[in-house]
């Protein structure tokens, strides 16, 4: 597991922030603060607004927290919060965003870069992964970002997202194949290294 937390603990410091206690919220916000960023930044396309999401979203789980209940997994909690937070933020931005590769002088950018470029070092992998997954769906990257960087299980997401497993399946199988071609278009040969 991503965090590698057990229950017992995470129950313990749930108890603790609870009570009012610092150390509890601390060891939550510590624990979970780099997949909620990761959820919101894929969502909401800025850091500004990402982090304005995730503050928000444990701003409103602390708030509610007396609400949680127990036979869930916080985790699973706090990022449905995290998600709906950033789709509403999104929502009410109005942000028109374009994206890189619809730009022509982009394109031409990148293609010389490709070019240029013998063997991607690790940093330009992780950049050519991040901008073939802004060209998914809002859906499909959600699903992809939990499933992938947050190690989050069919029916964890469904829950996060309020959805069925199937439909949870659906949106991964799609979002590979759309990563695979984008990351093919955009790579050619160099797809092997990744």
């Amino acid at each position: 597991m991503l965090f590698g937390k057990n229950r017992k603990g995470e129950d313990y410091y749930l108890k603790k922030a609870l009570d009012g206690e610092r150390e509890g919220f601390d060891y939550l916000v510590s624990t979970y603060q780099k997949l909620a960023y990761t959820l919101a930044i894929k969502i909401c396309g800025n850091n500004e607004d990402a982090e304005e999401v995730v503050q928000d979203s444990f701003m409103k789980a602390f708030r509610a927290l007396d609400k949680f209940r127990s036979a869930a997994k916080f985790s699973t909690w706090l990022y449905q919060i995290v998600y709906y937070t950033a789709l509403t933020r999104k929502s009410s931005k109005r942000i028109e965003t374009t994206e890189l590769a619809e730009n022509s002088e982009s394109k031409s950018y990148l293609l010389d870069e490709k070019r240029e470029i013998g063997g991607l070092i690790q940093s330009d992998r992780k950049r050519y992964i991040d901008l073939a997954l802004s060209r998914l769906g809002e859906e499909e990257r959600s699903a992809i970002t939990l499933h992938y960087l947050g190690e989050k299980s069919t029916s964890e997401i469904a829950k996060i997202l309020d959805i069925g497993k199937s439909a949870v399946k659906m949106r991964l199988m799609r979002g590979r194949e759309k990563l695979e071609q984008s990351l093919r278009s955009l790579l050619g040969n160099e797809m092997k290294d990744l």
